[in-house]
């Protein structure tokens, strides 16, 4: 247990009404806050023996808490070909990427890439097998979408595939075919899987590797506890419980177990909680649809661009225009029931509209069979809305878990998909808080930026990547955006008693910012940099430039 602190001379954003808006110092005890105050009463209020740290006048705030994030898989993707924009802008610097990492792979090796975005290539599409194979002719390739819900594949992946133009789609997936019927390359959703390569490796050393990578990387960015979204493998489940056991896990962890697991949960008569304040077994997790990036998100009414397309060479809307839903309506029902009934909270990736409603309508069946008071079943991403799903949502009680740094990062392609009238309401985080509803906010990483300090721009500006206006009715004010990282994300997991704002009792769990966000163009806040992470009252990372700690 480190010993006791007081932090000094700082500007502390509490999100508590209690703590008085001129507090300038913490008091840390056994690893919780002991007192907030004044600096001049600190020793009288708080005394005792401890170490003080004079802050500078730095800002502290409640550690983040990313609602949604893939810890491992960040950590994973960092080892491979990157191909976000800006690193990649086009399909030829894409290429010449692929064909380093080709060079220095053995023939017949996998190359792996992520990351690309065709919204953000200046050719404004994906690649195809042949651009792949015009660089790698010997090595099967796949690059990822920075969705992570579709992939590309050169001509050598396909063949060990066994993937032809006689191939059917599966269920829930689509093989991308050209004028001729033959495959682009180009795999969305389920059709991932026909290529083999699984979305993390098995290789437990890796995987702890992994998360060592990607833990680090949340604590430099501030980020003090994380729920991760989706265990997808035995072996990703004991990673982090070896991580717990010799006390590395770098972040306090709330695990969402994916739907295959959920049989044996049953059998086990597990439900969410079960764990300590380093690793909790969280929410049942199931997908119910694509990506709003790759046109795959399930929505009721077709994509505007889709639309031009069919309409430019006079083709009918094809059914995928209207994206590509996982389950039937019973099938969700069903997993719903399971779950619900057994104590789990439910956590289900929805980002269309349709698969929206679909959930709500399986949480609200099961809830009419079994009313359970305070279930804060979640619908993770919670994308493309209306006004009637606010207020459905209101009333039953379901928590949005939303990712503003997908305005940032995507929002231009979010435009050109739905057009600017439907992304009124496309992640809308001002008429959520204004129902009343506590939206958490999260990354989704790698999809998105990990740094919480991008989110909370988006949020507090709604402006695209491009500097374009997205939704500006929905922009909040700084201390709303960071709730949604804090305070809301705590009530996400049942945590608001223990974290998500500087209040007395709670875990020490702070973050240090070198300046005031509330004092500076909201266009530069992600720029302000975090000087140090505070866990438990344990100081866990202090920049590497001149820091207050």
């Amino acid at each position: 247990m480190p010993g006791d602190l007081l932090l000094a001379n700082a500007t502390v954003i509490a999100l508590d009404p209690d703590v008085p808006p001129t507090a300038n110092a913490i008091g840390i005890r056994r690893g919780r806050i002991a007192w907030v105050g004044d600096v001049k009463d600190a020793p009288h209020a708080f005394g005792g023996n401890h170490r003080e740290v004079d802050l500078g006048g730095a800002t502290v705030v409640p550690g983040f808490n990313d609602a949604h994030q893939h810890v491992i898989t960040l950590g994973y993707w960092m080892s491979q070909i990157d191909c976000r924009h800006p690193a990649v802008r086009s399909i030829a610097e894409l290429t010449r990427a692929v064909a380093e990492r080709a060079a220095a792979t053995e023939p017949g090796q996998w190359v792996l890439g992520r990351g690309y975005d065709d919204n953000n290539l200046h050719e404004h599409r994906h690649p195809t097998r042949q651009d792949l194979d015009a660089v790698s002719p010997h090595h099967p390739v796949m690059i990822r979408n920075v969705s992570g819900h579709m992939s590309v594949a050169n001509s050598v992946a396909l063949r060990q595939a066994g993937i032809t133009r006689h191939t059917p789609s599966p269920f829930g997936g689509h093989i991308a075919t050209d004028a001729d019927g033959e495959p682009t390359g180009l795999l969305q959703e389920k059709a991932q899987d026909l290529l083999g390569v699984p979305f993390l490796p098995q290789d437990k050393s890796l995987l702890r590797e992994y998360l060592r990578v990607g833990g680090r990387a949340c604590l430099a960015a501030g980020i003090t506890s994380g729920q991760e979204a989706g265990i997808f493998s035995p072996p990703e489940f004991s990673v982090f419980q070896e991580a717990w056991a010799d006390e590395t896990l770098a972040l306090r962890t709330y695990m969402m177990i994916r739907t295959p697991f959920l049989e044996a949960l049953e059998g086990l008569g597990l439900f969410t909680g079960f764990g300590d304040d380093r690793l909790r077994v969280g929410s049942i997790k199931a997908i119910s649809d694509g990506s709003l990036i790759g046109r795959t998100a399930a929505v009721c009414h077709p994509y505007e661009d889709a639309l031009r397309e069919s309409s430019a060479v006079g083709d009918a809307p094809a059914d995928n225009e209207l994206g590509l839903a996982m389950f039937t309506q019973d099938e969700l029902d069903d997993i719903v029931w399971r779950g619900h009934s057994n104590g789990w909270q439910m956590a289900i990736h929805a980002i269309g509209d349709r698969a929206i409603d679909m959930c709500l309508d399986a949480y609200e069946s099961a809830l009419r069979r079994a009313p359970r008071p305070d279930h804060r079943h979640r619908i993770e991403h919670c994308g493309v809305m209306r006004q009637d799903i606010i207020e459905r949502m209101a009333r039953m009680g379901v928590i949005p878990v939303s990712q503003p740094p997908f305005i940032a990062e995507f929002g231009d392609g979010f435009l050109r998909h739905l057009g600017p009238e439907r992304c009124r309401l496309t992640y809308p985080l001002g008429s959520l808080l204004r129902a009343g509803i506590p939206v958490a906010g999260s990354s989704d990483s790698p999809v998105s930026s990990y740094q919480p300090l991008i989110g909370i721009q988006a949020a507090v500006t709604e402006l695209t990547a491009n500097g374009d206006p997205f939704a500006p009715a929905e922009a909040l004010t700084f201390d709303e955006a960071l709730a949604l990282y804090t305070r809301n994300a705590a009530h996400a997991s049942f945590d608001e008693k223990k974290k998500g704002s500087v209040t007395v009792g709670k875990y020490a769990d702070l973050t240090v910012l070198r300046d005031d966000p509330r004092t500076v163009p909201a266009t530069t806040i992600s720029q302000i940099g975090v000087a140090a992470t505070i866990l438990g009252g344990e100081i866990v990372h202090e920049a590497t430039t001149t820091a207050p700690c």
